[in-house]
């Protein structure tokens, strides 16, 4: 089931546009960071302008753009979608006609989100990679702590990086899934999860409420730049792992909880 549920979920229009939007954004970044240049303000670290330096630096810069609102709103569309858009179709009590329990459909979805989270990142990550070997130079990656490293363990950490953001992402599955087994209108499951996400990147940068910023489902996410430093801060991308753990639990807990219990009329 969980093979037809994927297949099934990458062979829908919406998917492919969403994938194609992640896909595209790299090259779009790519060829305007080579026609005017880089620059962020002066916040955090400059992968923009580092790009015009390596192309590797263009996965960086096309991640971190794409993360605070792109990415989450990719996957709380999917993730949203699982229950509820089975039940606005009315399709989700046939589902349950076949041998498979509430649990194992529940576990089905979450599943199939978290493959697209996967597909999604890395394909983008791909993408801004051959973008950048198009537009930039290729050569020793000068790392954010100011090492040196060949081209190619380069591309590796990048690889890495694209993993470290899926991870970021499941905290957005868990809480895409657990409001959707409480609604039966798709687009307002994947507008409160994506919410959610606005409300945390929100409290981040409230000084007032530091005390729960490590509780936050984004405060993490920029963990991923880490694996561009020797040594590499395992310490922070341990904790990113903890929290999106947590998150995915907790969400999971909860949709289970109310989808065991709930009576299925559509």
């Amino acid at each position: 089931m969980l093979v037809s549920e994927l297949s099934l979920l990458l062979r829908r229009r919406r998917t492919k546009v969403l994938l194609a939007m992640l896909f595209v954004a790299p090259w779009l970044m790519g060829f305007i960071i080579f026609q005017f240049g880089g620059g962020n303000g002066g916040h955090g670290p400059d992968f923009l302008t580092m790009a015009t330096h390596n192309a590797v630096f263009l996965v960086l810069a096309s991640v971190s753009s794409l993360l605070p609102l792109l990415f989450p709103l990719a996957v709380s569309l999917i993730a949203s979608d699982s229950i509820a858009g089975e039940a606005s179709l009315g399709t989700l009590r046939y589902l349950l006609i076949t041998p498979v329990s509430r649990m194992k459909l529940l576990l089905y979805k979450l599943l199939t989100s978290l493959i697209f989270v996967v597909i999604a990142c890395v394909g983008a990550d791909i993408s801004g990679l051959i973008a950048g070997v198009v537009f930039f130079p290729t050569g020793r990656v000068v790392l954010l702590s100011g090492q040196t490293t060949s081209f190619s363990h380069g591309v590796l950490l990048a690889l890495l990086a694209s993993i470290l953001v899926a991870m970021s992402l499941v905290s957005v599955v868990g809480i895409g899934l657990a409001i959707s087994t409480f609604t039966d209108i798709p687009v307002g499951a994947a507008l409160g999860s994506l919410g959610m996400v606005i409300l945390s990147e929100i409290l981040s940068n409230i000084t007032q409420v530091r005390g729960i910023w490590p509780l936050l489902p984004t405060n993490y996410w920029l963990s991923f730049a880490d694996l561009f430093r020797n040594p590499i801060r395992l310490d922070v991308i341990g904790k990113d792992f903890i929290n999106q753990g947590v998150w995915l639990v907790f969400g999971f807990s909860l949709a289970a909880a109310r989808f065991l219990n709930k009576d299925i009329t559509s």
